[in-house]
């Protein structure tokens, strides 16, 4: 079995390329042969897999290229199964995989009205039933997603298929017992994400400023990097909180800090599964989590797991935060439920569900 996952850029820290890199290392370890083709040329740091040239160029010229190169390269490498992640990425193994007898996954990571991308409900429609036209399965990372995708296309049902994420391996456990580096308070609140409008980093500024009225709170920690950083810094300021909330920039290790915090807050607007609400499961650390359309709800099982507050609703997020202060055990479930919660997501059940996909 050769296994090639296909994107169409690589992102340091970004939540899709953690989470396939994870697979990944798990194919390895079964003793698959792994290969990454990234069309912009970009090259993933992933120990023991091989990397396949993509080609630099953007738009209709860019993804012809990269389609006639990931053609090349599934008939030369001998390439029997494939895993594309994010539409551009997608349709390229579409095209590339014409005719070919490979095992194809498309899969879909973020809501289908996510604001980020350039694509529509309507066309989304179009594009994951020309996918699913030939003997492709199409995956999603919850099964709220997939449900939101089989209303759009129901006669594809059977082969609208969920996959959890692999997040939890024994790397991620090591990691997070680095040390912690200096200049951060040592009671704090984090939130960890890309700086990007669907995250709600903004909501999160606004309900932390409004909740600092009613009482003292721990410091906030915001991990991460994106074009909205500079907006965010300025936020702070105009709030009067700056003094409270520290921007770390991107981490390469960001685990101790999740690992440490008193409490971490996912304030987004849109999610297909979060990726490091699971990581804070998984180290333990309490959550509270807007209600977002797709992921947290089902992750924290209708807030068993953590505390869940309604979306794009900053009064409602600043409650959230003052309740955690009054009743941190109500944030806290007992290790058996964080261990039968987090299970799903280790990489070894992740694999397995893969593989389970392709068999069918």
């Amino acid at each position: 079995m050769h296994i090639l996952f296909i994107l169409k850029d690589f992102k340091a820290g970004g939540g899709i390329e953690r989470v396939q890199q994870r697979l990944s290392e798990q194919f390895l370890k079964d003793g698959q042969r792994v290969s990454f083709f990234v069309m912009n040329g970009d090259k993933p740091d992933t120990e023991g897999v091989q990397h396949l040239d993509g080609v630099h160029g953007n738009g209709i010229v860019g993804l012809l290229k990269s389609i006639v190169q990931l053609r090349r390269h599934i008939r030369r490498e001998g390439v029997t199964h494939l895993i594309a992640a994010k539409e551009q990425a997608n349709l390229c193994t579409w095209f590339a995989t014409l005719g070919r007898s490979c095992k194809v996954i498309y899969s879909r990571h973020a809501a289908l009205d996510c604001t980020e991308q350039k694509t529509g409900p309507s066309s989304l429609r179009l594009l994951y039933a020309l996918y699913l036209c030939g003997s492709g399965k199409v995956v999603t990372v919850s099964t709220t997603l997939r449900q939101s995708l089989v209303d759009l296309l129901p006669w594809g049902r059977q082969r609208i298929r969920y996959c959890p994420n692999a997040v939890v391996t024994e790397q991620l456990l090591q990691a997070s017992q680095a040390p912690l580096f200096d200049g951060l308070p040592r009671d704090y609140w984090l939130s960890l994400g890309r700086l990007v409008e669907p995250k709600g980093f903004h909501l999160l500024l606004d309900a932390y400023a409004l909740a600092s009225r009613s009482k003292a709170l721990p410091d906030l920690v915001i991990a991460g990097d994106g074009p909205l950083l500079d907006a965010l810094t300025t936020q702070a300021r105009q709030l009067g909180i700056a003094q409270r909330v520290h921007f770390t920039g991107f981490l390469s290790n960001p685990y101790p800090l999740l690992r440490h915090a008193r409490l971490f807050i996912l304030s987004s607007v849109q999610e297909g599964m979060p990726t490091v609400l699971i990581e804070a499961l998984a180290l333990g650390t309490p959550v509270l989590a807007c209600d977002c359309e797709t992921g947290p709800r089902e992750l924290l099982d209708n807030g068993r797991l953590g505390q869940l507050v309604h979306v794009n609703d900053v009064p409602a997020l600043a409650r959230g935060m003052l309740q955690s202060l009054t009743s941190p055990g109500g944030v806290a479930p007992n290790a058996k439920m964080l261990s039968d919660a987090i299970h799903p997501y280790t990489s070894q059940y992740a694999a397995q569900a893969y593989y389970q996909v392709w068999n069918q």
